[in-house]
């Protein structure tokens, strides 16, 4: 399966069999059958096929997405390569201004040294500054199409004579 489905698309008042339950979340089949044996997906499971309620399965994927939600502190960045919120290395972060109330806050990790990032509004700056040395970087000029006539285009008006050549 290329894609993921989109669990909202998932219809609380439906039935569900396993292959269509994987089809709505973009799940193989298999995930689905171990979620009813293991992880506690309520299914109808006397009779073949397995049959899944749609609000069952709405409110098991909304409980395995709050289980995967991690609440950071101001100063912490998530790092994907720990998978875990971490503060810091040397509690000092670099800020990027992205938007005009929004920005990137950039520092490295001190468990794996890899370069972990956080977006961050602007106004939450000054809270941060006072757990961690953060240091505002500017940001470079962007590149702007001039209006002006390129200098290698001339303007002058050349008569050019196309004239037809006849072979006889």
């Amino acid at each position: 399966m290329a894609k993921r489905g989109n669990p909202a698309k998932i219809k609380s008042h439906r039935i569900y069999s396993v292959w269509e339950a994987a089809e709505a979340t973009g799940r193989h089949r298999q995930t689905v059958i171990r979620w009813i044996k293991q992880n506690g997906l309520r299914a109808d499971t006397s009779q073949k096929p397995w049959l899944i309620r749609g609000e069952d399965l709405k409110s098991f994927l909304g409980h395995q997405k709050q289980k995967t939600r991690c609440k950071l502190a101001l100063h912490h960045l998530y790092c994907l390569g720990c998978k875990r919120p971490q503060e810091p290395d040397g509690r000092i972060a670099d800020y990027t201004q992205q938007t005009s109330t929004t920005g990137m806050l950039t520092a490295l990790c001190p468990s794996c040294g890899s370069i972990i990032n956080k977006v961050m509004r602007r106004y939450d700056l000054e809270a941060v500054r006072a757990k961690i040395e953060v240091t505002i970087q500017q940001v470079g000029a962007r590149i702007v199409s001039s209006t002006a006539t390129p200098l290698n285009v001339t303007l002058e008006d050349k008569a050019v004579a196309h004239d037809k050549v006849h072979i006889k």
